[in-house]
């Protein structure tokens, strides 16, 4: 499939699966209602629209319009899995927001990208395509330790490969234990440009990090140990975004000897995507705490973790 191909199935899932008028999608894609329906012509003409739409993974649309409409966000894909908290069900959350991601990409685009299991199976599953001159961004400085493969600048490069275009990385650790530290790494011209860029990126997608879990990218690379961990719970964090610890609530938890190199929290609000990705159910507390603040206006996630989320907000969803 090329670009094009990615953005009229879009437009034919929202068309036919979710039943959104022409002049609404037009406004969700922000491209004319004469493009859309072309697109919509595009659709049957090419066979993505039959019976049912071609795809190898199935969406829930109810679940997708529900977390759509309870949080008036910008766009939702729950991605239907028998499986909770498995690989397998990472694999095709990372598979739907490759897609998501390629319906809204276009060339000389730049997008910025966090780090960790999630995103690696959203690289991993970008085929090669008709794109150039993407620049990736990496949004976070890096892990350092651990696999390298789920580092932010391995995981830039290998979507930059993919989309025949570059990266840019910041040279730094993701955290510091140290103030002066961070406003030194700061003022390093390199890390000062890639910070500069990454303001004017259209589109960032990203993993959110929850403390409840053990094993993840933080915690496994020895930047939170078990105890800073639980430390941390004990005063309301809930989980990261791009390393910066929040509350249920989204705010911004300041705690000693934790300062992170990277794009602040608030550079999130104005995106034009901002797309959050998960595919595990105890991430809803992390879900919705970046819903809440703001940090993200779209997501592609799991039936299980959807199902937690709306359940929270006093829906009943078996």
């Amino acid at each position: 499939m090329n670009i094009k191909d990615h953005q009229v199935l879009r437009v034919a899932e929202l068309y036919y699966k979710q039943e959104i008028s022409q002049q609404e999608i037009s406004k969700l894609l922000g491209v004319s209602r004469p493009t859309v329906s072309r697109m919509i012509q595009e659709a049957k003409r090419r066979g993505f629209v039959s019976i049912n739409i071609n795809t190898p993974v199935e969406l829930d649309y109810k679940l997708s319009d529900q977390l759509k409409n309870t949080f008036d966000l910008k766009d939702v894909l729950v991605v239907k899995t028998d499986d909770e908290n498995s690989d397998v069900t990472l694999k095709r959350v990372g598979y739907v927001a490759s897609r998501f991601l390629l319906s809204l990409l276009e060339p000389n685009d730049r997008i910025g990208i966090s780090w960790g299991r999630t995103i690696k199976h959203v690289v991993d599953s970008i085929t090669d395509t008709d794109l150039s001159n993407v620049d990736v961004i990496q949004l976070v400085g890096s892990l350092g330790s651990g696999d390298p493969a789920i580092d932010g600048p391995e995981l830039a490069y290998k979507m930059a490969e993919r989309f025949k275009g570059t990266y840019k990385y910041i040279n730094s650790p993701a955290v510091v234990s140290d103030e002066q530290v961070k406003n030194a790494l700061l003022h390093q011209q390199q890390i000062q440009e890639v910070l500069q860029v990454a303001e004017s990126c259209k589109i960032v997608i990203m993993g959110l990090g929850s403390l409840s879990e053990k094993n993840s990218s933080l915690h496994r690379t020895g930047y939170l140990e078990e105890t800073k961990r639980k430390e941390y719970l004990e005063k309301g964090v809930v989980g990261h975004i791009l390393a910066q610890m929040v509350d249920e609530k989204g705010e911004k938890v300041n705690l000693p000897n934790n300062y992170v190199v990277g794009v602040p929290l608030e550079s999130l609000l104005n995106k034009k995507w901002s797309i959050g990705v998960v595919g595990h159910s105890f991430k809803n507390d992390i879900t919705l705490a970046a819903i809440r603040g703001k940090y993200i206006n779209s997501l592609v996630i799991d039936e299980f973790t959807a199902k937690k989320v709306l359940n929270h907000e006093g829906w009943q969803v078996k």
